[in-house]
Parts: C-alpha cells; sequence; structure tokens
C-alpha cells in the first residue's frame, strides 16, 4: 500500500469515529482532515523532467515525464 493509500484508509477512520461518537465529533473531523492534506501532499511528490523544444520546423516537442515517488 502506497503513503497516499495509507493516509486516505486513516482519514476514513477518523471520518468514521467522528459518526460514532458525536461527543468528540469535531476532534475526529480535525484528525481526519490531517490525514487528508497528508494523502494529497504524498500523490503531488513527483518528479517532472522537461526538455525545450528547439524551435525547428518539423520537430516535435517532448513531453515532459512524472514519476511518483
Amino acid at each position: 500500500m502506497d503513503r497516499r493509500t495509507a493516509c486516505l484508509h486513516q482519514a476514513n477512520a477518523f471520518r468514521e469515529k467522528a459518526l460514532t461518537d458525536p461527543e468528540h465529533h469535531d476532534q475526529w473531523i480535525d484528525e481526519a482532515i490531517k490525514w487528508l492534506e497528508r494523502a494529497m501532499e504524498a500523490s503531488c511528490r513527483a518528479v517532472t523532467t522537461m526538455t525545450a523544444d528547439d524551435g525547428s520546423e518539423g520537430s516535435e516537442p517532448d513531453r515532459s515525464v512524472l514519476t511518483r515517488q
């Protein structure tokens, strides 16, 4: 399981706790939000490599390459 998926599972667990523990609902929702933010950070970690188009006719620009970490 990758980091993003693990964070999403943890966020879901806190959302479920919020439903079953109304007395501490806000606390569990805050925790769920923290884990969702971590999941977003994990999914944004990528390396982008780009090459410049030299402008000559008939040449196709190179596409950027994304690699998930």
